[in-house]
């Protein structure tokens, strides 16, 4: 009997031991297996950088190629046709180029510490187009400007803000990107949305133009003043004909009517560039926004938006991935 339950004994040591040993193991295997996978995406991501530099250096050759060959910018040029997915190894590439003066610069709207009349009639323009109370271009002014006043219907200053669940100031200062208008008085998430398509934020302290060449037909109704049938009209045909000059579009203005002076021209300086990589399970979308001065670029902004792959995102979280491309 003692013999036997000494066998027990054994048996069931061998037993723990082999389960033990199982386990370690298993746990060796699973940390062995997210060690390779960490390595796995840390490739991805270094040639997905890679190829996004490369892309955004394109976009800056073509564009500078594009300036030195003619002196108006419109919807026909090369850059404006972007690039076809590109094919490269272990996934692709998107590259998209669009005019930013074919939006409407919020930063416009105060200018000098001042609010310009000729932009605010033009916004307020744009949100009827669009089906949007044309008062929230006052709340928009509020948020720039320097006072701390609300002067207009419409308008919320910080003793507004700071009433909120969760207080805020007013910064009193131009805009660093159209997402401040989600913290702007008025705008739910509804109205942001219908708007973001026709807005931009340039660097403030000049005024930008509008682009005829470029602009949608609700931007340019808001600029001359007229509803987007005629709009529509004026998209279509600069199709086939680009305008050469402002000139061209005022000729087709109805009579009595007239351009805002200063607020348009047929040249750009400023381009978003949209960058849509996939590499394995790496997928980032990146926008930045370029400067076009002369014979030279300059990236404004660099921003890329969060991955879409969580394991990925955990192996890059700590990469820099706000620095401008080299």
């Amino acid at each position: 009997m003692k013999i036997r339950a000494q066998r027990g004994v054994a048996l069931i040591t061998a037993v723990m031991i082999v389960a033990i040993a199982a386990a370690v193991a298993a746990k060796i295997a699973f940390a062995h297996q997210i060690w390779f996978r960490q390595m796995e995406n840390v490739g991805e991501r270094d040639a997905t950088d890679l190829i996004r530099r490369g892309a955004l250096h394109w976009a800056s050759v073509a564009l500078l190629e594009d300036a030195a060959q003619n002196s108006t910018d419109h919807l026909g040029e090369a850059w404006a046709q972007g690039l076809p997915t590109l094919p490269v190894d272990g996934g692709a590439i998107h590259v998209a180029v669009e005019d930013a003066q074919g939006r409407f610069n919020l930063n416009n709207l105060v200018m000098n510490n001042q609010v310009s009349g000729p932009d605010l009639a033009i916004f307020q323009r744009l949100l009827v187009l669009l089906k949007l109370d044309p008062l929230l271009s006052n709340a928009v002014v509020d948020w720039m400007d320097p006072d701390g006043n609300v002067t207009s219907p419409g308008g919320a200053e910080d003793v507004d803000y700071l009433t909120l669940k969760t207080p805020y100031r007013a910064p009193n200062q131009p805009m660093t990107s159209v997402d401040e208008l989600r913290m702007i008085h008025g705008f739910d998430e509804k109205t942001v949305q219908t708007l973001l398509p026709y807005v931009t934020v340039l660097p403030p302290g000049v005024r930008t133009t509008i682009n005829v060449n470029t602009a949608s037909a609700p931007i340019l109704a808001a600029l001359a003043g007229q509803d987007l049938a005629w709009a529509d009209r004026i998209a279509e045909n600069r199709t086939s004909k680009p305008m050469s000059n402002v000139t061209d579009l005022t000729q087709q203005l109805p009579a009595g009517a007239q351009l805002p002076t200063g607020m348009a021209s047929v040249k750009t300086d400023f381009f978003l560039i949209t960058l849509d990589t996939s590499i394995g399970r790496h997928q980032r979308r990146t926008l930045a926004l370029m400067q076009r001065a002369g014979n030279a670029t300059n990236w404004i902004w660099f921003k890329p938006e969060p991955l879409i792959d969580a394991v990925s995102a955990q192996s890059a979280s700590g990469s820099d991935e706000s620095a401008p491309p080299k």
